[in-house]
């Protein structure tokens, strides 16, 4: 079953959102500066939150400090942190001494460091210093040659940072911190290949074949999933091959649009939007990835007014009409057979409890909808998505 939630108007779009903890909450950008958060038992707009000055890029919020961080195109990180006497939300600046636009941004699993990714071939990872009551950024600057479009952390280890860049490679950096960490450093995955890394060192670089617009890690942190401008899906095994040196990468290429998020269900399943309006979920078997299923059931609306109505008379009476005069005969959505009607931003856990698997997922569009997808519902094996 798929509930939609029409937050913005289909010409302003949502680009981004995230939820609380429990998921009573829910945080979106309508596509501009502000930041708007809802209660989800009515939907009702509770905040407004506006301190950015331009286009808010990315948002996340803690599920352990219950903090909202917030990046955006005005080269600033806000870190806001509710207070119930006032019922209002309080933002920190936080400088990240960028000179180009803030792209992505991403709690570690343990609400202790944020990482920004940006525009100028470096990631800010941030940790808060009580002493001074401010937010301190350290550089992770080495081997980019272009924008960094995504991050993530590893799902229980907060000194692994995954990045995706533009420059078609996809890179994990050690994001140790002593003021944090104190003095135990963990490579996870990479403790046998590598040992120990201090801050900004990368682990691992991998190739693909297009700007890295997404990047996840499996629940275990042991598979690293990411996608490229390519339309293709990469996943790293860092259990394999020898580990964390060269592990064995599957590779799934789609004959569609390429895809701008990833988020794993399970272990052995993951799903992924885009451009082609549609999540797609794939799974994987003793032979590797594959592609499993769309989750949207494309329905079969009318197409009264496409070519092949018509025949050929009405083929070339539409182009005559758009290149002639610049008209069409209907409207662009009518052939659109899936829910949301354009591209999908950003997919985000919406299950209410977590622990054995995501069954709940949320996707955000340029159409202004917020859609809920709930996987049991929509009569998909959970067997075969490990759930």
């Amino acid at each position: 079953m798929a509930t939609e939630h029409q937050l913005t108007s289909a010409t302003q779009g949502i680009s981004c959102h995230a939820w609380n903890a429990d998921k009573s909450m829910i945080a979106i950008s309508p596509n501009n500066n502000e930041i708007h958060i809802y209660e989800t038992t009515n939907w009702t707009r509770l905040f407004l939150l506006s301190e950015h000055d331009l286009m808010v890029s990315a948002i996340d919020w803690s599920g352990v400090t219950n903090k909202i961080v917030s990046c955006s195109h005005d080269r600033n990180a806000f870190v806001w942190t509710f207070q119930p006497d006032t019922n209002s939300w309080k933002p920190a600046l936080v400088i990240l001494r960028i000179d180009r636009a803030a792209t992505d941004v991403r709690w570690s699993a343990d609400g202790l460091r944020f990482a920004v990714t940006s525009g100028a071939k470096c990631v800010p990872v941030c940790t808060y210093e009580s002493a001074n009551d401010w937010w301190v950024c350290k550089m992770v600057k080495k081997k980019f040659k272009s924008t960094v479009l995504c991050c993530a952390f590893h799902p229980t280890n907060g000194q692994l940072l995954a990045t995706g860049c533009a420059d078609f490679k996809m890179r994990v950096f050690s994001t140790f911190a002593t003021d944090v960490d104190g003095t135990h450093v963990d490579a996870g995955p990479f403790q046998n290949s590598h040992g120990p890394l201090v801050f900004g060192e990368a682990y691992l670089e991998l190739s693909a074949l297009g700007w890295i617009h997404a990047v996840a890690w499996s629940p275990s942190g042991n598979i690293l999933a990411y996608t490229g401008h390519d339309s293709s899906v990469h996943f790293a095994d860092l259990t394999t091959g020898r580990p964390g040196v060269d592990p064995v990468v599957h590779t799934v290429r789609l004959p569609q649009l390429p895809l701008c998020s990833l988020l794993f269900l399970s272990e052995q399943a993951l799903v992924g939007a885009g451009h082609d309006f549609n999540p797609t979920i794939f799974t994987a078997n003793a032979g590797g990835w594959s592609f499993f299923c769309h989750l949207d059931k494309e329905d079969s609306k009318s197409s009264a007014n496409s070519p092949a109505a018509g025949g050929v008379s009405a083929a070339r009476e539409l182009f005559k009409n758009k290149t002639a005069r610049g008209q069409d005969n209907k409207n662009d959505t009518d052939n659109i057979r899936t829910l949301h009607e354009r591209a999908i931003t950003l997919i985000q856990d919406a299950s209410p409890k977590s622990g054995s698997g995501v069954t709940r997922i949320s996707t955000s569009s340029l159409d202004g909808k917020l859609i809920e997808w709930d996987l049991p519902a929509l009569e998909i094996d959970m067997a075969t998505l490990g759930l």
